[in-house]
């Protein structure tokens, strides 16, 4: 009897044991979509009985290597859910660059059909999170957009919340990025079809509903990553909007690096090498706060931790390291330095009436990019000195400074150009010059003619006359130190960044004939081209800056 009353307990202890929601560590599992599509996914769940927080990753990425990131999160008690996206390893469909990660209908809406049936299952305790780097971060923007339900917040790092930006910018198209990036190319026909702002990117542009969403974001960028602007715009639409419901519950963290983790030829270090989990909150902090309710002193540390740039070559200088702030602390004291004839750069006004500096741009033989905010490198600073001596492009350099310079914010160059020709490129590059002469590019922007006015139309321009053009050369946050220099390069092309305009007018990538373009820059009384420089410091610094 005794055995027999044994077996009994331990059948009920085995069959209560089986009706627990105890899974095994790691399942893979398909997600039906809407559209009965179904979408691949790795879940981990941790050793222990009930249901959980879910964090969710959605990649174009091999799944079963991403989840190895998260076992730590594991650990901690969540669920860790990651699945492939729409046509990629293994998940059924056409994978469409991020057409289906938006808030359109059945087979347009792939992540609300995954919370939706994450919300469903007995190991999710009804409060999800996101989180992803790069694509997962983009698909992870797109799911914030349409608002689901159940998604309490998110953790972002190096992602685009405007696709359209990190394709086209000003309707200049950024070759390198998309075209060295795997997953894009074999939907490269259908992108190029679009040159200019329409549905097809409104779908793929979470900025555009960024007053829409609901629940706090930490987002993790680099001053030189391609993504640059998405991580301070996406930060400063969440975080300073006085209308939007998570004002003031976001934060921001700025590396020195490119999307490649590097810092090009620079090498910028922490000088005073700070804990960043401690100054501004780690990861798992934000979870544990934002879906556990723990009461971990999150919001007792600052907003934004910001890398600020210095001489890399004197690591002890001002900048090479972080500083902490409560909301991005942008310029409210713009400077203009203006181009002056014979490749100079003034505080001052230009005083001559008419004043012009041309040189010949030929798609055939395009300048060259070296660095800046690419993809894969090289990236970030990069010494310009031999592009420099090109006679495609033109050069405009301060004096040596003579005290320190603080730039932090947007910068944006005010250009007046004329050209013989159609349609063609105007670009800026902004250099720090080292006392040794290294030009060192921190910062590159590009608009192209015909989108000078809109990105959702072509207004051609007419050869010879005068236009205005603002060029975005995106942000920074950089101490200029004595001896160092201000340098503009202007130019109308940075192959292969991005591709060489053809100068015709003729549809994108439909042209039959190149034509070289006579560009002539315009420094003069009426005409003053400038760049604006976000600084900080008070008036009395700038004087007797040179």
């Amino acid at each position: 009897m005794n055995i027999f009353k044994k077996i009994i307990v331990l059948s009920i202890l085995l069959l209560l044991f089986l009706s627990c929601d105890i899974f095994s560590t790691e399942r893979s599992i398909e997600i039906p979509m809407s559209d009965g599509v179904k979408l691949k996914a790795e879940l981990w769940l941790p050793d222990l009985v009930g249901s959980f927080p879910v964090l969710l990753e959605r990649t174009p990425y091999n799944r079963k290597e991403v989840i190895k990131m998260h076992r730590h999160l594991v650990d901690s008690g969540y669920a860790v859910l990651v699945q492939n996206l729409r046509g990629t390893v293994g998940s059924e469909g056409k994978w469409e660059v991020f057409g289906s990660d938006s808030w359109g209908g059945p087979g347009k809406q792939d992540g609300i059909d995954t919370v939706e049936w994450v919300k469903q299952q007995k190991w999710c305790n009804g409060k999800i999170g996101l989180m992803g780097f790069s694509a997962s971060a983009i698909s992870a923007q797109l799911l914030l957009a349409s608002r689901p339900e159940g998604v309490q917040c998110a953790y972002l790092v190096a992602g685009s919340d405007n696709f359209y930006e990190t394709i086209f910018p000003n309707g200049c198209y950024r070759k390198n990025t998309i075209e060295e990036w795997g997953p894009a190319k074999e939907y490269l026909p259908e992108i190029i079809k679009h040159p200019s702002y329409d549905e097809f990117w409104e779908i793929r542009n979470a900025r555009e509903r960024a007053g829409q969403i609901n629940v706090p974001v930490y987002i993790v960028g680099g001053w030189f990553d391609l993504f640059q602007r998405s991580s301070t715009e996406f930060f400063r639409l969440l975080n300073m909007n006085t209308t939007s419901p998570t004002l003031g519950k976001c934060k921001l963290i700025m590396h020195p690096l490119s999307h490649a983790a590097n810092s090009g030829e620079l090498v910028l270090e922490d000088r005073n090498k700070v804990n960043l989990d401690e100054k501004v909150g780690s990861m798992k902090e934000w979870f544990n706060y934002w879906l556990k309710g723990i009461d971990n002193g999150l919001y007792n540390k600052s907003a934004v931790g910001m890398y600020i740039i210095g001489d890399s070559q004197n690591p002890g200088e001002i900048g090479n390291t972080y500083q902490f702030y409560n909301n991005l602390p942008w310029s409210s004291n713009p400077v203009k330095m203006f181009l002056i004839s014979g490749g100079n750069l003034s505080l001052e006004k230009p005083t001559e009436e008419e004043s012009f500096s041309s040189y010949t741009y030929d798609p055939l033989d395009p300048t060259p990019s070296k660095g800046g905010n690419n993809l894969i490198p090289p990236s970030g600073p990069h010494d310009q000195r031999e592009i420099e001596q090109r006679n495609d492009l033109l050069v405009f350099t301060s004096p040596p400074l003579k005290k320190h310079l603080t730039l932090i914010g947007p910068m944006k160059f005010h250009l007046y150009a004329a050209t013989n020709v159609k349609d063609t490129d105007f670009g800026v590059r902004f250099c720090d010059v080292y006392p040794d002469g290294r030009s060192m590019l921190m910062n590159e922007g590009m608009v192209k003619a015909r989108y000078r006015e809109s990105i959702r139309e072509e207004k051609f321009i007419e050869p010879g006359k005068i236009y205005e053009y603002e060029i975005d050369l995106w942000d920074t946050a950089l101490v200029l130190a004595p001896g160092h220099r201000i340098r503009i390069t202007i130019i109308s092309a940075s192959n292969p960044r991005y591709e060489p305009n053809p100068n015709t007018g003729e549809p994108f990538r439909q042209h039959t004939q190149t034509l070289k373009a006579t560009n002539q820059i315009y420094h003069d009384k009426s005409h003053p081209s400038y760049i604006l420089l976000p600084c900080i410091d008070t008036s009395d610094v700038l004087h007797d800056l040179f």
